[in-house]
């Protein structure tokens, strides 16, 4: 008490005691931190996005483009000179051109002059090759209006799909809870056979020590000074073979948990939830009628199966025909250095509705309906056949409850028998009455009948927790 007051008086603070890891405790950091759960949940997140990818097929499409470009040429794409006339012309004489002249307008013929030769160099500016810079940029929307029942079908198809696997996941969360109680158990059972061997090993050094005491005093026999020794080197392999089986199973525990291997945490077998010890055993036909229903893989088995039906109506569907409307619109603009190209942005839109209909496709799609549909009657069988796998395992999980709970009785009563002996026949050899070989035997059983305790009530536990799970319950509530 003068310690503890002055560390409080000097403002240090004495660390709390841990009571250790409790069964409830194990089962929820594997339910939330192992690395199967992790590959669950990220089942059921994809499960989530093959829904949203089907609702897809609802709403619109909406893409965007645009382009910038440089093309080089000329627009007639001619050699570019002017064409020669016909060789069979002849070529007007110059007094017929003289004579023309004089009958010829004054003011129409430079009119006529002028304008030809502004078409000549149109014509020229065409032919030559330039450099021409084009702009593009549009936007396109398509929606599909009605498609007789195949989106709709889809999207049920996804809902079901997604319902099965979150009840997959539910059921192996509690196929997860059982695996914890066994990995924990599987660890208190080797570090209790590590702690019974080392318990063992101490008596058979006290009993060497004793008997090579006595023979040293004179009394006594060498042969079982000898027989002890090496029973005590025995058990020393013993102890050190169950010490790393100990480790062993307290590392595959961590792992499990999501903790660090080398975690050494105290494992306390005291805190037991509430539904295994305070469970009363159902009666058998009420246990199946609720396993049935509760079962989440006969859900699941339900929920796919709907699915499969649904792929088969949607091949089905692939004969009628599908509605859609498409809409674009856009700007376009030509840049080069000729005066007959406009240089503004031109705009362009289209809007329509348009139909698609498979009129023949080789009963491609009709067999793989028939495929859909033979799929989902084997699940309506395989249905069946969980149904009665699902009864036997639910009346067998009753039947070892019944078993467990007559097998720890009787453990209980073997250790205590098992201990009394042991008294009484080492109280006798050290008064000179006993055997050697009736006190080996003793102990051996001794340590048999603490071992067996220990794994009775690990069985009773074990037993409750599957019928849990047989029925479709949770062992904890997450």
């Amino acid at each position: 008490m003068t310690l503890v007051f002055s560390f409080m008086m000097a403002g240090f603070s004495i660390p709390a005691y841990s009571e250790g890891i409790t069964l409830e405790q194990v089962i929820r950091e594997v339910c939330t931190k192992s690395d199967s759960v992790k590959m669950m949940q990220e089942t059921v997140k994809k499960s989530e996005q093959i829904v949203r990818e089907n609702w897809s097929a609802v709403y619109p499409t909406i893409s965007a483009s645009g382009a910038v470009a440089q093309s080089y040429g000329s627009l007639f794409g001619g050699s570019g000179g002017s064409s020669s006339g016909s060789s069979s012309r002849s070529a007007p004489t110059q007094s017929a051109l003289a004579k023309q002249q004089w009958t010829i307008d004054t003011s129409t013929l430079d009119r006529r002059f002028v304008a030809n030769s502004t078409l000549g160099e149109l014509f020229s500016s065409f032919s030559k090759p330039q450099t021409t810079t084009v702009y593009n940029t549009g936007l396109q929307i398509s929606q599909t209006i009605y498609t007789f029942g195949k989106v709709g079908t889809a999207l049920e198809v996804a809902k079901n799909f997604n319902q099965s696997a979150q009840l997959t996941y539910k059921r192996n969360m509690q196929a997860i809870q059982l695996g914890a109680l066994d990995a924990f158990y599987r660890a208190v059972l080797a570090e209790r056979a590590g702690i019974i061997s080392e318990h063992s090993l101490a008596r058979k050094k006290v009993l060497h020590e004793f008997l090579d005491r006595n023979f040293r005093n004179g009394s006594g026999s060498k042969a079982q000074v000898l027989a002890t020794k090496a029973d005590v080197a025995n058990q020393n392999t013993t102890t050190a073979i169950a010490q790393r089986d100990a480790r062993t199973a307290r590392m595959y525990l961590n792992a499990f948990m999501g903790r660090p291997l080398v975690d050494s945490s105290a494992l306390d077998t005291n805190g037991i939830p509430s539904s295994l010890t305070g469970m009363a055993i159902p009666k058998e036909d009420d246990a199946v009628s609720t396993g049935l229903i509760e079962r989440d893989d006969l859900k699941s088995l339900k929920y796919i199966a709907q699915a499969t039906k649904g792929g088969a109506k949607i091949f089905k569907a692939m004969y009628l025909p599908s509605i859609g409307a498409q809409g674009s619109a856009g700007y376009s603009k030509y840049q080069s250095g000729s005066n007959l190209i406009p240089g503004d942005w031109q705009k362009s839109w289209s809007v329509g509705v348009g139909a698609q209909w498979t009129l023949f496709d080789g009963f491609a799609n009709s067999a793989k309906a028939a495929q859909y549909a033979s799929d989902a009657q084997k699940l309506e069988i395989a249905y069946n056949s969980v149904s009665k796998l699902v009864e036997i395992e639910i009346r067998t999980a009753i039947a070892e409850c019944a078993a467990a709970d007559s097998n720890f009785e009787a453990s209980k009563e073997m250790y205590g028998a098992a201990q009394e002996s042991y008294d009484l026949t080492n109280s006798n050899f050290r008064q000179g009455s006993g055997q050697f070989a009736d006190l080996q035997l003793a102990d051996e059983l001794l340590m048999q009948a603490e071992m067996g305790l220990i794994n009775a009530k690990y069985r009773s536990l074990r037993s409750r927790a599957a019928l849990h799970v047989a029925m479709g319950n949770n062992i904890i509530t997450l």
